[in-house]
């Protein structure tokens, strides 16, 4: 079986007017070879006044093109509000453990994947 897929990294820095942020975007995406689709988009964003703000999108599609999301907002690296849908239809809405949710996988992934580290060193 194929892997084919994308991963993407964006990392902003501004402060414009003294209205300073941060923020780091992660995407990445598996296609198989039988129709489905796994992505994860992976949010951190650190605003002028030194709150950070995380969220989070993974998504499944099968092969019948159903559609699973998942998604969670945390504030200042506590808990996160998650909701769950299937289909669109809001399924489950709960409060989930900070450190259940980790990205550092998803950050090596990606940075792997676009020749920037190898074997967790910086090569570019």
């Amino acid at each position: 079986m194929t892997n084919n897929f994308s991963s993407s990294i964006t990392l902003i820095n501004n402060n414009y007017d003294n209205n300073f942020f941060k923020k780091l975007e992660l995407k990445y995406t598996n296609y198989l070879n039988n129709n489905e689709l796994y992505t994860t988009t992976y949010n951190n964003t650190t605003n002028n006044n030194g709150e950070f703000i995380e969220t989070f999108n993974k998504l499944y599609k099968d092969t019948y093109n159903n559609i699973y999301e998942k998604i969670g907002n945390s504030y200042n690296k506590n808990n996160w509000i998650v909701k769950e849908f299937n289909n669109q239809i809001l399924n489950k809405e709960y409060t989930d453990n900070y450190n259940n949710n980790n990205f550092d996988d998803l950050l090596i992934s990606c940075l792997s994947n676009n020749n920037i580290i190898e074997n967790n060193i910086l090569i570019k």
